[in-house]
């Protein structure tokens, strides 16, 4: 914490540069510091931005897309991308038409019919490591589940999930470093066109082959806004899950009891799952820009300025949670926001929870006693954190 603001209207300031690796070993610490101590906060990183740290103003300026744009990006610093990713970074009512596109296809409903390829692709990446009894439950599993559960759903690339995991990971990675992010930007787009452009003028068999396919408000969807709705998609798409498959196998490991009630009760599942995201979101900040001149907590901010969405803090409110430290299971209202809220919550969050519900249903029926074999690592990017490695020992058994 600092008092040397650059002018009166932007104190407090806290330094907080969100692409400092150290943050990640006290993310939640110094989340929660600045909501006690200066709930909205102004930082002089990347040309400067408020962060917004109570539950009530994250919800709120999340869901005022007419003060709190996502027109002009959705990430500090902004990605390499040369497009906006569809539809996060698009206003009502463009983003209500291009919405409705997808989310047909992310519905429970919808949903059902991919559980059993879900299942499978679990079964197949625990197979691996089931009879060595022991294994990195990040590296192992949750790497390979959620790119293959996304890329059988859009249609692409199944047989080479490793390109597309190090593709959207390494642009992720490169954030606030500009030149490399527009490199791997380029990576990624690259490949994404190449799936694109084999479904142009076909009729489509598949998810991506739809999205080409499209038309909004009678119209084709323009090129950009197709590679933009495809990357949005695959990236979001798994690398989030990814660190709620590991977070939410590393609680049941280490929180006293948590085990033998799931083993008890699986009615239990969705709490635990809903728990671990309210404490440890994949996705802990994002990002609007100040469309109007606005006041938030007797701030005023003006038109152009970057405000973070800081879920991470929010998640840990005590206004809004009682004891927001404990892993309380199960908790009361458990209205988190690692999903987001109103026009732009997650249209993945019935996926998501879908493909953590098999994998914790996995680890139940075939590895009750798994227990930590080593130091967690924790790690993550920009707006992202989790485990990054998670050995663990567990009995040997033939899958």
């Amino acid at each position: 914490m600092t008092n040397t603001a650059e002018t009166a209207r932007h104190q407090p300031v806290y330094e907080l540069d969100n692409t400092n690796p150290d943050l990640l070993g006290h993310l939640f610490e110094t989340l929660n510091e600045i909501r006690e101590t200066c709930p909205v906060a102004w930082s002089p990183a990347f040309d400067g931005f408020w962060v917004l740290t109570r539950f009530d103003d994250v919800s709120k300026a999340a869901r005022d897309f007419e003060d709190f744009t996502s027109a002009s990006g959705i990430m500090i610093p902004a990605t390499g991308a040369s497009m906006p990713v569809i539809p996060a970074e698009v206003d009502p009512p463009r983003h209500t038409a291009l919405r409705k596109v997808p989310q047909p296809y992310f519905t429970e409903l919808a949903l059902k019919q991919w559980r059993p390829s879900i299942v499978e692709i679990v079964d197949d990446a625990f197979a691996e490591v089931l009879p060595k009894g022991q294994a990195d439950l990040v590296s192992d599993v949750a790497h390979p589940v959620p790119v293959l559960v996304i890329s059988k759903i859009l249609g692409i690339g199944t047989n080479d999930w490793r390109r597309i995991r190090q593709l959207a990971a390494a642009f992720l990675e490169a954030t606030g470093n500009h030149e490399l992010a527009r490199e791997k930007a380029r990576d990624l787009e690259a490949y994404l066109e190449e799936e694109i452009q084999a479904r142009k003028g076909k009729p489509p068999v598949d998810l991506l082959g739809t999205l080409v396919n499209a038309t909004v408000d009678g119209e084709p969807m323009t090129d950009r806004e197709i590679l933009g709705m495809t990357q949005l998609l695959v990236v979001a798409g798994h690398e989030t899950t990814v660190n709620g498959m590991a977070t939410q196998t590393y609680r049941l490991i280490t929180e006293p009891g948590l085990r033998d009630r799931l083993l008890a009760d699986r009615s239990l599942i969705p709490a635990l799952i809903a728990e671990t995201l309210r404490l440890h979101p994949p996705v802990w900040n994002m990002a609007r820009t100040v469309a109007r001149e606005t006041e938030v907590g007797g701030i005023s901010m003006c038109p152009g300025e970057k405000v973070m969405l800081a879920y991470g803090a929010a998640n840990r409110d005590p206004e809004r949670f009682a004891d927001p430290e404990a892993f309380v299971l199960p908790r009361e209202n458990n209205n988190h926001l690692t999903f987001g809220t109103g026009r732009h919550r997650c249209i993945g969050e019935h996926l998501a929870k879908m493909e953590l519900t098999i994998a914790l249903e996995y680890v139940l029926d075939n590895m009750p006693d798994v227990e930590l074999d080593g130091e967690p690592v924790w790690g993550g990017g920009t707006n992202q954190h989790g485990l990054r490695s998670l050995p663990v020992r567990f009995t040997p058994k033939n899958p």
